[in-house]
C-alpha cells in the first residue's frame, strides 16, 4: 500500500540506480500519490526504473505524469478479461513488446471467446507518449 504511512525517506539510502517493483502494490491514495511525487521529484538525478506495474499503477501514470516522472518503464501487467466466461487474467510485457501487445488472447477457461484488454489499449499505454 503506498499511503500516508509510508515510509519513502528510507528509500533515498538505497543509491541512484533504483529499479522498483511494483507487483505487490494493492492500493495507492492521493496522499501516497503526493508522497511519491514528492520523492520522485528529489529523486532527480538517479536512475529510476519501474518494473511489474500493475493497472492500478498505470492509471496513476496516465493520470498523475508526475509520479511516473523520469522513471523508464520496464514492464506492465495488462489486464484481459473474457465476456463469456467472466475470467480475468493480468499478463505482464516487457517494454520491448509495448507496441506489440495483443488486444485479444485466447480464453482457457471457456471454448467460446477469448479474452480482450479490459481498457482501451492506446489510454491503457498513453503514459509512452
Amino acid at each position: 500500500i503506498i499511503d500516508e504511512d509510508t515510509n519513502l525517506e528510507i528509500l533515498k539510502a538505497l543509491g541512484t540506480d533504483l529499479v522498483f517493483n511494483f507487483r505487490h502494490v494493492t492500493s495507492i491514495n492521493s496522499l501516497g500519490i503526493r508522497g511519491w511525487v514528492n520523492f520522485i521529484k528529489e529523486m532527480s538525478g538517479a536512475n529510476i526504473a519501474y518494473e511489474e506495474c500493475p493497472p492500478l499503477v498505470v492509471r496513476q501514470f496516465n493520470m498523475v505524469p508526475s509520479f511516473l516522472g523520469h522513471a523508464k518503464v520496464l514492464s506492465v501487467y495488462v489486464p484481459y478479461v473474457c465476456d463469456s466466461s467472466g475470467e480475468e487474467k493480468l499478463v505482464l510485457y516487457q517494454s520491448s513488446q509495448f507496441n506489440q501487445v495483443p488486444e485479444t488472447i485466447e480464453c482457457k477457461d471457456c471454448e467460446e471467446g477469448e479474452m480482450e484488454i479490459d481498457s482501451n489499449p492506446k489510454q491503457y499505454f498513453a503514459f509512452l507518449k
